[in-house]
């Protein structure tokens, strides 16, 4: 299905803020999401399809869907346990042969869909990543526009590098683009655009439910 971004006219609301996005996560226990993810560094940009539960501090269940929908595999990540590590498991016969396996999240194997770690998943991330770069004085910001994404009010924000430095922690990333849902006043989309304004990177949360009560449950496997 087709993305629709609309410009909103004549309306009179002022937009969110970023403190107004940093103040609105202070608030989240934990959330669910469909999590569609493209990195051109993996697979050349191939979309991903993920469900994505995380709970704060860092607790954070993937499950990878193929494209019947299916579970193709599973990953939990959760901050002191397991040694640090991340338990991923494959569905099929492989999965049943292989079974369970620890990873570090830097691991070569753990990072095969994706160029960052899975302690790097999540809003959470986004927005600490803006908000240091904010702070140290690294990106400049244009105006916020109002949209509608999906039919839902939104707030585009838009950040640029400085001269010889990165966006969202990736050296090679010059600007990027985060939609901010209205009501939520969370992120819903961010484009990540390198040099002549390559996409990079684009991650989409839709459906996303805050403080569903998540549990220990959630993050076994």
């Amino acid at each position: 299905m087709a993305l629709t971004v609309t410009v909103l006219a004549g309306r009179h609301a002022e937009p969110a803020t970023w403190n107004d996005v940093v103040e609105s996560y202070e608030h989240v226990r934990d959330y669910t999401a469909a999590y569609e993810k493209e990195e051109r560094a993996i697979s050349n940009g191939d979309r991903q399809t993920i469900r994505l539960w995380f709970r704060k501090p860092l607790d954070v269940r993937l499950e990878w869907l193929n494209d019947k929908g299916q579970i193709d595999q599973t990953a939990v990540y959760r901050a002191g346990h397991n040694d640090g590590k991340v338990m991923a498991r494959r569905s099929g016969l492989l999965g049943g042969l292989a079974g369970t396996v620890a990873l570090d999240p830097h691991d070569r194997l753990a990072l095969q869909d994706s160029r960052h770690p899975i302690t790097e998943v999540g809003l959470g991330h986004i927005i600490e990543r803006v908000s240091d770069g904010i702070r140290r004085g690294q990106l400049t910001a244009a105006p916020v526009r109002e949209l509608l994404l999906d039919a839902r009010p939104a707030n585009r924000f838009e950040f640029e590098a400085l001269s010889g430095r990165g966006v969202l922690g990736m050296e090679d990333a010059r600007r990027a683009v985060v939609w901010i849902d209205r009501e939520l006043k969370l992120p819903i989309k961010v484009e990540v655009l390198g040099a002549n304004d390559t996409l990079l990177e684009r991650h989409r949360f839709k459906n996303l439910r805050v403080n569903v009560g998540l549990t220990d449950k959630t993050f076994a496997l």
